[in-house]
């Protein structure tokens, strides 16, 4: 009985460290969508973008709309679109994202001062993060370390 017991707990506990690694591989896309907002001393900007990842999360679509609202002149909207892809690590209780490529299909560049410093980091070449993956009833959702922060909604 105690052996059973072992065993079973044992199951559980390796079910739970290799989670990440086949909730990443096993399942569909992901689709989530993010918002930022910036408050500066000449405008506010806000950035409503949308994920959509891949099967494996290895390669995303990304697009965004950055709303650039100045406290003096004219309200101005910038599209950006973009393929990113990533290079995935596993560990016993998350991943590590690299972004390997990001190949902007519109927008400007992350090197645009203006306005390359609002695409949504991950979406910029050279990003690197460890990512968590946390159930909460029946969403699943990504985050860092205790902060879980994007709802995978598909």
């Amino acid at each position: 009985m105690i052996k059973i017991s072992l065993l079973l707990l044992s199951a559980a506990a390796m079910g739970w460290f290799t989670y990440p690694y086949f909730f990443i591989n096993t399942s569909g896309g992901c689709i989530s969508y993010t918002t930022f907002i910036y408050d500066e001393a000449d405008k506010t900007v806000i950035s409503k973008s949308r994920w959509e990842v891949l099967r494996g999360g290895e390669q995303s679509y990304y697009s965004s709309v950055m709303k650039f609202i100045p406290f003096k002149g004219m309200k101005k909207d910038i599209i950006i679109e973009r393929t990113v892809n990533a290079n995935l690590s596993y560990h016993i209780d998350s991943f590590t994202v690299r972004t390997m490529n990001a190949f902007i299909i519109a927008g400007p560049q992350t090197s645009d001062p203006e306005r390359g410093k609002y695409i949504d980091p991950p979406a910029k070449e050279g990003f690197n993060a460890r990512v968590y993956v946390y159930s909460i009833g029946e969403r699943v959702m990504l985050g860092f370390h205790n902060l879980p922060i994007s709802v995978c909604d598909k």
